[in-house]
């Protein structure tokens, strides 16, 4: 299970995109929001569960630097805020905490297009 698909639902339930990509093509979509999971970083193991974390990055592609300034802004005030107990768990991971970077501006894509970036750290349990 990819931590980054409960990213990417909790983003469509607060109808930020109608479409993620893994690479931002122009020729998919101009303004996707691409959602990028990091490695598990084992912080400790238990006879039956690992904890750690994972680091999602979340970035915002928009034709206008404004408004990818305000959607990063608001997508990242929106998963810093979602109420993660409902999905907390799924499969063999489980959700028990959440931080959030401040959104910053990344680059200018090869389109032209304006990036910003905000990381999502996932503090999880995995069960073995």
């Amino acid at each position: 299970m990819q931590l980054s698909f409960l990213i990417a639902k909790a983003l469509l339930e607060g109808d930020f995109a109608s479409y993620f990509a893994s690479v931002p093509s122009a020729a998919d979509d101009p303004e996707p929001i691409v959602v990028r999971e990091g490695r598990f970083e084992r912080e400790a193991r238990m006879e039956d569960e690992e904890r750690g974390t994972v680091t999602v990055a979340v970035l915002v592609v928009r034709e206008v630097a404004a408004t990818a300034e305000a959607d990063a802004q608001a997508c990242e005030r929106w998963i810093r805020t979602y109420g993660w107990e409902l999905v907390a768990e799924n499969g063999s991971w489980r959700i028990c905490g959440l931080d959030t970077t401040a959104p910053a501006f990344e680059e200018r894509d090869g389109s032209g297009r304006f990036v910003y970036e905000f990381d999502v750290r996932l503090t999880v349990v995995m069960s073995l």
